[in-house]
This record gives C-alpha cells, sequence and structure tokens, in this order.
C-alpha cells in the first residue's frame, strides 16, 4: 500500500486504524511506519527486516487491540501477547505485481470463515496457505508471469491437509522477539 513511502496513503492507513480493523498487514516498512517508528520503505518495497518491525508491530497490536501481519522472508504474526512467524513462500512473490493485496485478501478471506479459530491463528493460516502456494508456483516458473498464473492455481488447489503438512511455522512469546537469519 506503500504506507510511509506516499504521504496520501499513510494518513489514509492512518485514518483507517480509526474504525478498529481485525488484522492489518503490511511490509515491514509499512508496519513501521504506520506505528510512527520509521517513514517508510521505497513505494511498496520494504527496506526494513520483519525482524526490525517486530517490537512495533507487538506494541501496535497492543494499542489497537488487533492482529499485525508483517510480510518479509519470514512473515510474522501478532496479537500483541504471542507471536507467530511463517517460513512458507518464494523471492519471486516480492516480483508480482499486487501480491501483497492479494495476500491482504486471502486474510480477509480466511477470517471471514474462521469459526472459532482466533484471529492470530486464522491470520497466520492464511500467510502459510498463501506461503505454500507460492513454493508449489515457483516449481517450475520461469519468472514472474508463468509464477503468477502457477501461483492462483497452486492457491485454488492447496487443500487444508497439504497446508498442514507444508507449514513452516513457529510460534513465541510475542515480548521476546529472536532473530533469525531469514528475517533479518
Amino acid at each position: 500500500m506503500a504506507i510511509g513511502a506516499l504521504p496520501v496513503r499513510t494518513d489514509l492507513a492512518v485514518d483507517l486504524i480509526r474504525f478498529h480493523p481485525t488484522a492489518v498487514r503490511g511490509n515491514a516498512s509499512e508496519i513501521l511506519a504506520l506505528a510512527g517508528a520509521s517513514s517508510g520503505g521505497r513505494g511498496v518495497d520494504a527496506t526494513d527486516s520483519t525482524y526490525t518491525a517486530a517490537t512495533a508491530a507487538i506494541t501496535f497490536a497492543r494499542e489497537h487491540d488487533n492482529v499485525i501481519a508483517v510480510s518479509g522472508p519470514e512473515d510474522l504474526i501478532t496479537d500483541g501477547k504471542a507471536m507467530v512467524r511463517v517460513a512458507n513462500g518464494d523471492a519471486l512473490l516480492t516480483r508480482m505485481t499486487g501480491g501483497g493485496c492479494a495476500l491482504g485478501s486471502v486474510i480477509a478471506a480466511v477470517l471471514a470463515v474462521r469459526g472459532q479459530i482466533s484471529t492470530l491463528d486464522a491470520t497466520a493460516s492464511a500467510h502459510v496457505i498463501y506461503g505454500i502456494a507460492a513454493e508449489r508456483a515457483a516449481r517450475g516458473a520461469a519468472g514472474p508471469g508463468s509464477f503468477a498464473v502457477r501461483f492462483l492455481d497452486a492457491l485454488a488447489s492447496l487443500s487444508p491437509e497439504e497446508a498442514v503438512e507444508a507449514a513452516r511455522v513457529r510460534a513465541e512469546h510475542a515480548s521476546t522477539p529472536e532473530p533469525n537469519g531469514a528475517g533479518a
């Protein structure tokens, strides 16, 4: 959404927080900018890591009573009390126009049908589904164009059982974010 890089979008995002969204997703630079901890990245590209954004995401989630999802090489999702890291995904996602927007749509879809699952778990599940579809799409993709088509097919065909089996997820207490090579 280019929060931090474009003042009009930053102002809009700050205004939208008044409506208490269930979940907020952005790259590390966008979340830092939304939390007032940074000026943002380059356009829609992050210049910060998910590890760098962890403290701001935790604080923002606590202050606004919502879930904050930070996309990156390793996604970080927090409700301010717990934190989930999702390692599924592929670098080709960063070369697909609208990838972050599409992830936001998957999050909204999972939240809409989550039943008794917590917002944190539903948002993390959306990241897992999205990341596994990207991994599958990257196999045999010649570049971002063929990847995008393969990604949509992988997203549509992924079963819940396959998602559970392929998930690479780690849960932590939100007050002690630990760096790991993937997001740092």
